[in-house]
Formats: C-alpha cells, sequence, structure tokens
C-alpha cells in the first residue's frame, strides 16, 4: 500500500474504534472542524449533521446503548480511493439495550482531507428498517 491510502485506512479504523468509546470527543475525534455527518438513504428523513450536532446525538443514544461498538466486516474488502481520498467500508453496530441486544449494519463512506488525517465528510447508509425500528422504540429524536 502506498503512505496515503495506509493512512485512509488507518483513519477510517481510528474514526470506528474510538466511535465505541461514546465520549463527546471520541465520536468525532477523527473528524475535520467542518465535517458533515449524513445518513442515507434521504427516505429516512435524517438531518445532516455538524460535529457538535452529531455528538449530541450521540450522547443521547449512549443513555440506551452505553457499550455500542461497531465492527469492521470482513466479508466485502474496504474500497479505498487515494484521488479521491474516499474509504467506504461494511460495518456492523453492536451493543446491549434494556429493548435487548442492538444489531444493525452499515456501508459508511468517509472523505478525507488531503493527508488522510482528518473525516471532512462522514455519509452513513443505514438498514432503515431496523435503525428507524429502533430509534422509534428508543424515543430517539431524529
Amino acid at each position: 500500500m502506498s503512505p496515503l491510502r495506509d493512512q485512509l485506512w488507518q483513519t477510517a479504523k481510528t474514526a470506528f474504534k474510538r466511535y465505541g468509546e461514546m465520549t463527546p470527543e471520541s465520536v468525532i475525534a477523527c473528524r475535520s472542524p467542518e465535517c458533515v455527518h449524513r445518513m442515507f438513504p434521504t427516505s429516512a428523513s435524517i438531518p445532516e449533521r455538524t460535529n457538535k450536532e452529531y455528538s449530541d446525538f450521540v450522547m443521547e443514544l449512549k443513555e440506551m446503548v452505553p457499550n455500542m461498538r461497531l465492527i469492521i466486516q470482513d466479508d466485502f474488502e474496504p474500497m479505498i480511493d487515494e484521488s479521491t481520498r474516499q474509504v467506504i467500508a461494511h460495518l456492523k453496530s453492536a451493543g446491549d439495550t434494556t429493548l435487548g441486544p442492538i444489531e444493525a449494519e452499515y456501508f459508511m463512506a468517509l472523505k478525507m482531507n488531503e493527508d488522510g488525517t482528518q473525516i471532512v465528510e462522514f455519509v452513513e447508509f443505514i438498514d432503515t428498517a431496523y435503525t428507524m425500528d429502533f430509534i422509534k422504540r428508543a424515543g430517539l429524536k431524529v
């Protein structure tokens, strides 16, 4: 792997791992100050979020799922594009709630800055049916 390719993948892996710490700082640790978080499909009607808005959302989620973590799946080789500085990976989340275990599936697309050290755009393609049902049952705000 080239140094930039290595850096892009390392930043992505670190972001996914730090999410599991579930602190306001850790969930946005690898993001640029201007990073935008988007969730798709658009039919889910989830608004894009700034770092602060996303961090606040995750802290609300933490009350329901204190041990949520992201797990990189090895059934899909991550796509790492040096020219566009983007990484796409297949992940699952896991955690325990009072409503039972949570397991959702995602494709996450991360666009990085020039040197691959910060995420400037974080896109989640969510398992819409599962995620929206969980948000509703948990009483979370979209």
